[in-house]
């Protein structure tokens, strides 16, 4: 946690270098900047992925402004809005994945797209304000800006309807090599895990490849309240 404890003054710029190669081109670099929301942004969110009613005020949130390797391996910009308490550890996760080279064909907000349309265009988010997909009557861990959904049409989720989003690689298909792809025991998966968060993809009967949450336990009903918060997951032991 030493970095993460360091960088965790969330209200303050900040900018993480990811260690660089001997020799590797300085572009190439993981940058990434936590900053408040701003007016423009809180403007294009309200009535759009935040509403009166969502669990989480919009002061609670954070932009975190950060490159990323895209599908073409070039680095692109890009912008994930998250829970200020996870933003440190956030664009620590996404420096590890910068470092390892994998690679995200887009990261943008939700309110970039039409209602529900980001996994279409295989965008990389994190906030909006959404009931839970498996139990309407309690709210999905996005709307806590808990949770991220990462390459959704590589990697989809399958409801009770079939694999969404639209013409998204079925789970026959899953074992090609394919960029940005998320399976068991990869690497993005274990740079997830090692900062308490848990993959979408280990439900048998209904698995979201695409789904990252933070993990947090007690008894409150609202995830960010509750007394523990994990530091780290790992498969079980043999």
């Amino acid at each position: 946690m030493g970095i993460l404890k360091r960088l965790a003054a969330w209200s303050m710029p900040w900018c993480l270098l990811a260690p660089a190669a001997a020799g590797a081109e300085p572009a190439r670099a993981f940058q990434a900047r936590i900053e408040p929301l701003s007016a423009a942004e809180r403007d294009g969110m309200v009535g759009h992925s935040w509403t009166e009613g969502c669990p989480v005020p919009l002061d609670d949130l954070v932009a975190i402004r950060l490159n990323h390797i895209g599908y073409d391996d070039t680095v692109r910009e890009g912008v994930l809005v998250v829970h200020r308490k996870v933003g440190a550890e956030v664009a620590g996760m996404f420096g590890v994945l910068f470092g390892m080279g994998f690679r995200i064909e887009r990261i943008q907000p939700y309110e970039a797209y039409a209602i529900g349309e980001y996994a279409a265009s295989n965008a990389t988010v994190g906030f909006y304000c959404r009931p839970a997909q498996d139990n309407p009557a309690v709210f999905s861990w996005h709307a806590y800006g808990l949770a991220i959904d990462l390459n959704p049409m590589t990697n989809p989720y399958h409801d009770p309807q079939g694999w969404w989003p639209a013409g998204s690689a079925p789970n026959s298909g899953r074992g090609r090599d394919a960029p940005g792809l998320i399976g068991p025991g990869s690497a993005a998966v274990a740079a997830f895990m090692q900062q308490g968060w848990a993959w979408g993809g280990t439900h048998a009967s209904n698995p979201d490849y695409m789904h990252f949450g933070k993990v947090t336990l007690g008894d409150a009903p609202n995830p960010l309240d509750r007394a523990i918060w994990v530091e780290r997951l790992r498969y079980a032991p043999d």
